[in-house]
C-alpha cells in the first residue's frame, strides 16, 4: 500500500531486478545497470535502487526517458544527489510518499507532476488564443 497526499493506493507491486528476463524486457539489463524496481498499478515504476555499470555515458537517463515515453508514472525514490541532477533535467520534483512495505514513515520520491499539478499563473488581461 502507498500513502500519496492523503490518500491510499492499494498495490501488488511486482519487484524486477537487473539480470532477471523482467528487467532485461524493460531495458534495466545486467550490462548496463545494477539494482531494482517495483511496478504498482499497471504503470507506475518506483525505482528503489540503481547504479550504472557505464558511468556518464547517458544509460540512466536514456533508460527513465524510455520509460517516460512508453506511458509509466516513474518515481525514483531516495535518489542520491547525482541522480537529482539528471532527474531535474526531466523535470522531475521533489514529494513525499510513505511506502510501509520497505521504508517507516513518509520518505523523499522524485516524480514528474501531472499536467494537473502545474500552475501556470496568468494575468486576467493576458491575451490566450482559444480562451475568453
Amino acid at each position: 500500500m502507498v500513502r500519496y497526499q492523503n490518500s491510499v493506493i492499494p498495490m501488488t507491486p511486482i519487484r524486477i531486478e537487473t539480470g532477471t528476463p523482467e528487467g532485461d524486457a524493460m531495458g534495466f539489463s545486467a550490462d548496463c545497470f545494477s539494482g531494482w524496481l517495483e511496478i504498482v498499478e499497471k504503470n507506475r515504476i518506483y525505482l528503489h535502487f540503481i547504479i550504472s555499470r557505464c558511468r556518464n555515458e547517458g544509460n540512466t537517463q536514456a533508460l527513465i526517458r524510455k520509460w517516460l515515453a512508453k506511458g509509466f508514472d516513474v518515481r525514483v525514490v531516495m535518489p542520491r544527489p547525482v541522480m537529482q541532477h539528471i532527474l531535474r533535467k526531466l523535470l522531475f520534483v521533489p514529494a513525499r510518499e510513505s511506502i510501509p512495505e520497505h521504508y517507516d514513515g513518509e520518505i523523499d520520491i522524485w516524480r514528474r507532476p501531472a499536467i494537473t499539478d502545474i500552475f501556470i499563473p496568468v494575468s486576467p488581461e493576458a491575451d490566450v488564443p482559444g480562451f475568453s
